[in-house]
Order: C-alpha cells, then sequence, then structure tokens
C-alpha cells in the first residue's frame, strides 16, 4: 500500500518497478489510457525509489538483491508523470526541484529515511548524510532478511555502515553463504546470545554439502520477530527513529532510538530488557574502504573506532567490550569483498549501548567525548530507565535525554 514491492527487496522493488514503467510507457507511446489506480500506485513506488537512493545515486541492498542505480526510473517519472523531484533526484540535484521532505516514511515496508538535505546553500548534493532504517516485516517470497532495526548510513560521498548484501541464493558448499549473509549477525542490529531474530533450520532430508546441488536446505521454521514504530520526528536540526523488536528466540526486547543531530552526526542507542543475562552484540559492517584501516582506541572513559571517514564512540561501562571481526560485503550476485565489522558486546540482563557516528573527511583534533549524566525523579530517587549524556564535539556541548516517562518530571545535570 506505501508503494513498496511485497518481498521488501530494494533490489526487487526496482527490477518490478522497471518492467511496470516499460508497460507505462508503451501504453502513452499508442494512446493507451491505463486504469488510475496503476498510475497511483506507479508514482508511490517512485516515491520510495526517489528517497531510497543515497546522495550517491545507488539503493542501498536490503534483504535479497544487488546494490543497484535506479536513477533512470526516476527521469521516467518525471517524464511520465511530470515529477521535477523526481527529475532533481535522477541528475543528483543538478536541474528540476528537490522534494520538499528530507524524511520519508513507508510504514507498511517499516523503511524510514532520514537525509541531511538535498544540496544547496554551498552544501554538495553528494556530500549530504543519508540513513535508512528497517522497522519492517520479512516480506514475501522468502527472500527476507533477519535484519529488524538494522540500518545503513551514507555520509560525505560513500556508504559508511553498509547492508552487506546477499553475495548468493545457493545454499551447497562448505559454508553456507545464503544463511550467513541472511543472519542478523550480517546486518547492522543488536543480536541476543549469537542468534538470528528468526528460526533458520535444515529442512529435513536435506543434509545439504556439494550434492545438494545449490537446492534449498534451509527453511525459515520461526515467526519474524514482532516490530513497531514507537516513535518519528522531523525538525530542522534534529531527527529521532525510535523502534522496537520483540524476537521469538529469546526473552530480550530490543528499542533502537537512532537520533540526528544538527545534521552532522548520529547516536544510536539501543536499550536491551531481558528476564535472564544475555550477550547482547551490536554490530556496525563497513564498506570494503575499510578493510586494513581501522584502529581501535581505549581510553578510561571511551572505546573508538578510527578510520578515514567514520568515528564510531560509545562511552566505557563495566563490561563492554570493541573487537574488529571479518566480515564481507557483496555489491553484485556471487562476488564479496573483504571489509571490517565493529562488535560492542556486552552480558547483561538489561543494557544500553550508546554509540556516536560521526562522518568525517578528516580526523577531528579533539575526540568526540560523551558522558553519562545521573538522572533521578524530582523526588530524588534514582530513574534507572531514563538516560542522559553529554556530547561534546570540540567547543560544541548537547545534552541527549531519553527512556523517560512524559508525564513524569526527571532532573539531570542543571536540567528539569
Amino acid at each position: 500500500p506505501d508503494g513498496v514491492h511485497g518481498s521488501l527487496s530494494t533490489d526487487r522493488h526496482h527490477r518490478v518497478l522497471k518492467h511496470y514503467l516499460g508497460v507505462r510507457r508503451l501504453a502513452a507511446a499508442n494512446s493507451i489510457a491505463v486504469p488510475p489506480a496503476m498510475d497511483a500506485a506507479l508514482i508511490r513506488a517512485l516515491e520510495f525509489s526517489m528517497h531510497v537512493h543515497n546522495p550517491a545515486g545507488i539503493v542501498p541492498s536490503f534483504s535479497d538483491g544487488d546494490v543497484r542505480d535506479g536513477l533512470d526510473l526516476l527521469r521516467q517519472g518525471h517524464e511520465l508523470f511530470g515529477r521535477d523531484d523526481m527529475l532533481f533526484v535522477a541528475t543528483r540535484g543538478l536541474t528540476g526541484t528537490p522534494p520538499a521532505a528530507r524524511s520519508a516514511a513507508f510504514p507498511d515496508a517499516g523503511y524510514y529515511i532520514v537525509r541531511s538535505g538535498w544540496g544547496g546553500d554551498g552544501r554538495d548534493y553528494r556530500d549530504e548524510q543519508h540513513l535508512v532504517l528497517d522497522c519492517g516485516p520479512l516480506g514475501a517470497g522468502d527472500h527476507g532478511h533477519f535484519d529488524c532495526l538494522s540500518v545503513e548510513l551514507y555520509g560525505l560521498g560513500r556508504a559508511l555502515v553498509v547492508d552487506p548484501g546477499r553475495y548468493t541464493d545457493r545454499e551447497s558448499g562448505e559454508t553456507n553463504w545464503r544463511a550467513r549473509f541472511r543472519s542478523t549477525a550480517a546486518h547492522n542490529t543488536v543480536t541476543v546470545d549469537y542468534r538470528s531474530q528468526t528460526r533458520y533450520e535444515p529442512l529435513p532430508g536435506r543434509p545439504g554439502g556439494d550434492g545438494s546441488n545449490g537446492r534449498t536446505r534451509y527453511h525459515v521454521t520461526g515467526p519474524a520477530p514482532e516490530h513497531r514504530l514507537i516513535e518519528r520526528i522531523c525538525q530542522d536540526g534534529f531527527d529521532l527513529l525510535h523502534g522496537s523488536a520483540r524476537s521469538h528466540e529469546y526473552d530480550a526486547v530490543h528499542e533502537r532510538r537512532i537520533f540526528f543531530v544538527d545534521g552532522r552526526y548520529w547516536v544510536i542507542a539501543d536499550s536491551l530488557v531481558g528476564h535472564r543475562e544475555h550477550r547482547y552484540e551490536a554490530r556496525f559492517h563497513l564498506g570494503e574502504w575499510a578493510q586494513d584501516q581501522i584502529t581501535l582506541n581505549e581510553s578510561p572513559s571511551l572505546l573508538a573506532l578510527v578510520s578515514p571517514h567514520l568515528l564510531i564512540v560509545a562511552p566505557r561501562q563495566e563490561g563492554l567490550t570493541l573487537e574488529l571481526e571479518p566480515g564481507h560485503v557483496s555489491h553484485r550476485s556471487g562476488k564479496k569483498l573483504p571489509a571490517p565489522v565493529a562488535c560492542f558486546g556486552i552480558r547483561a540482563a538489561r543494557a544500553t549501548l550508546v554509540t556516536l557516528l560521526l562522518p568525517c573527511r578528516q580526523l577531528p583534533l579533539l575526540m568526540p567525548v560523551i558522558e553519562e549524566i545521573r538522572v533521578s525523579h524530582a523526588n530524588g530517587r534514582a530513574a534507572p530507565l531514563a538516560r542522559a549524556f553529554t556530547i561534546s564535539l570540540g567547543a560544541e556541548h548537547d545534552v541527549l535525554f531519553f527512556g523517560g516517562k512524559p508525564d513524569q518530571e526527571y532532573r539531570f545535570d542543571s536540567f528539569v
């Protein structure tokens, strides 16, 4: 209903859209009328395409599919429907009119998109920042990945935190790469006890191996996680996406808040609540550009990943670890490239993992600093579910508060 293809694969969406636009253009060339509902559906599909393209003109690969350029489809949308905003995105800001909104929601599919802008006022279109959050169902046709609350982040000319793609549809061989690329650990979200959000098991009588001739050996045997977008805010200088995932594979519930501050940096706060102790791990898959370019820094107050284009910083807390894992990205089926994965982990029943992501062309002179502030109720009693942090980037200071109830009063630092 919101214009996204039922498989929820961004690649398949554009492949199907290409065929339908071909039919529509053929009808127009022969003066054949089409039902108004067809045009309305095409426009909705094109609007998703318009927003999901990053500033480099590339569509991130969510669920099964390849990384794709669908700009020509937007140009066709302009020609068919006179949409100057589609022309603007198709030409990457060279001509046309910028879309009216810099954020977009597609709630049936569960895709939520935030960008810093559309260029102009001295900013290059390709240097804008762009984030896609997946807070939706698995999708139809067994093409979905186990990636609820996963993100892809683009900034300053490149994809920084990436969806690794699909690599292959085959499940034969010594390593089941299909299952590996589909797993929760292969996405930019949180795993609980090393498990995927959805159960994915071998089919009976299919032992696998090379003798299976690439036929499917695994099958989704459990329900997808319950997902919900809790809150979405888009205003000048501040954006918030807040969603939750409740898997049927474990008792812990995951809430993710994504803050975009002043068009400069992102803060991702992952809150996890379980009835018993779990191992929680938040992963960030970087692009192939980061291979052999990563440094991990530790200080008494921070854990940091330093790369040529992105800083990821987390405030220290007891038991929190940061490790660099080997990973892969696949832009085209059958081809994979080595790429590093940052993994922040902690063992607890309840935990909040806070990470700051700062896209940068060169390293700042001073490392960003995140410090937690004690939050209390108005009567002075502790408020364990409410959290507050000061964020310092050089001479600039921000305060971030979340988790409190709207009908209660809280105190932290000099704020009430």
